[in-house]
């Protein structure tokens, strides 16, 4: 398990000092942190690492999932569609009912002691029915800046029980929100994680191998969930526009099933079809055997990210890239504006043939490439680093239970 001293050399002696400092004013408060699962996407990955981090500065720090049935998942999936902008979304009373009810039979993993309870996303939002003591904080990490109306009021109801909310950019606070306080945080990534810690070339080259990779030809790739707002199909788009002019290209689509993603196997089926069994495309799950190792392997290999979604709350797979050197090929979606500035750390795009053009760009002048990718990393090392994470973490407790 790392400890805030492991990070000294990456961010400075002076910064872990300030944190533990900082950690000092909350020291030995009790935290539950409370998502859908353990497995799958950026909330789990976030939680994997600040919780463990946290506990090492002094917090009592725990960390539960929610269960359910594939059907509330289902329902909660459709929520999340609905909450970045899918106006065709409708919840039945029956789809409601199974959702509170769920709700309520995991009220047992709410700890009575703990002095901070922190709900994360729409699918455990209703636990706040349960609260008895302590200060409840809804995280809120997709884009909920133009949400399906009729799904957002009857949920903005639980929201408003907290007693603060935090989003990733200030434009996704829902306007009936004013009045109760609300916190803006960007998400991590953590620089000792085996998704993002240094690998030797003969590490990464096994991996590539190991897959069926030409480690010689170029690489662009795409780490994302199956998901209709990430746009898989756009990034083999795009691929086959640069092909025309570079025929050794390959891609990589990289992403896992998630047990609280209830359309992955039918969106990573579309993509499957979508690429017609090009031998080029290789689309790789953890059901390969891809895990956090092999997605950093294959992200060290790219001549070029993509990030081609039409909404992301944060999009931590563009912060994965660029603190690997990597510049980022992504469009002007949420989060990802944040961390692609264009023409220095990568290009803003507005739409395919666009990021066409700019991906062969990066191929065919590799000193570019390596030129942004290094003003990436230090864009990340800047702002979205674990540490920055913890610190603003602690601001938060403070604010909330600090003694």
């Amino acid at each position: 398990m790392a400890r805030i001293e492991d990070y000294a050399p990456i961010v400075g002696k002076g910064e872990v000092e300030s944190i533990k400092e900082l950690a000092e004013h909350v020291k030995g408060a009790k935290v539950l942190h409370v998502n859908a699962t353990k497995f799958g996407g950026g909330v789990a990955e976030i939680l994997s690492r600040v919780v463990p981090l946290a506990t090492s500065v002094g917090l009592k720090a725990e960390w539960e999932t929610i269960q359910g049935e594939k059907e509330f998942f289902f329902v909660t999936k459709k929520i999340h569609n609905a909450l970045q902008g899918d106006g065709s979304v409708f919840l039945d009373e029956e789809m409601m009912r199974l959702y509170l009810e769920t709700n309520r039979r995991n009220a047992s993993i709410i700890r009575d002691d703990a002095e901070v309870i922190v709900i994360h996303d729409p699918q455990p939002l209703p636990l706040i029915e349960n609260k008895k003591g302590g200060k409840w904080v809804w995280r809120c990490h997709i884009d909920t800046s133009s949400p399906n109306i009729e799904v957002w009021s009857r949920l903005s109801g639980y929201v408003r029980k907290y007693d603060a909310a935090v989003f990733s950019l200030e434009r996704y606070i829902p306007k009936d929100l004013q009045g109760m306080r609300v916190l803006i945080d960007y998400p991590t990534i953590d620089p000792l994680a085996v998704k993002n810690m240094q690998l030797t070339p003969t590490e990464i080259q096994k991996v590539l191998e190991r897959y069926g990779v030409d480690p010689e030809r170029p690489i662009v790739g795409q780490v994302a969930r199956f998901d209709p707002w990430k746009n898989p199909t756009g990034a083999i788009d795009v691929f086959r526009m640069v092909r025309n002019e570079l025929d050794n290209l390959q891609l990589l689509l990289i992403g896992s099933f998630a047990l609280d993603d209830a359309e992955g196997e039918e969106w990573y089926n579309k993509t499957v079809k979508y690429a017609g069994g090009d031998k080029d495309i290789h689309i790789l799950t953890n059901l390969d055997g891809v895990m956090d190792k092999e997605v950093n392997a294959f992200q060290r290999s790219f001549n070029a990210a993509l990030q081609l979604s039409t909404r992301e709350g944060f999009g931590l797979t563009v912060a994965e890239a660029l603190w690997k050197g990597v510049p980022v090929v992504g469009t002007k979606a949420g989060g990802i504006t944040l961390q692609v500035i264009d023409g220095v750390t990568g290009y803003l795009v507005d739409c395919i043939e666009e990021a066409a053009e700019r991906v062969k760009i990066l191929i065919k002048k590799p000193w570019l490439a390596r030129e942004l990718g290094y003003a990436g990393r230090q864009h990340v090392k800047l702002n979205f680093l674990i540490t920055k994470g913890l610190k603003n973490y602690l601001r938060m407790h403070i604010d909330l239970v600090g003694k």
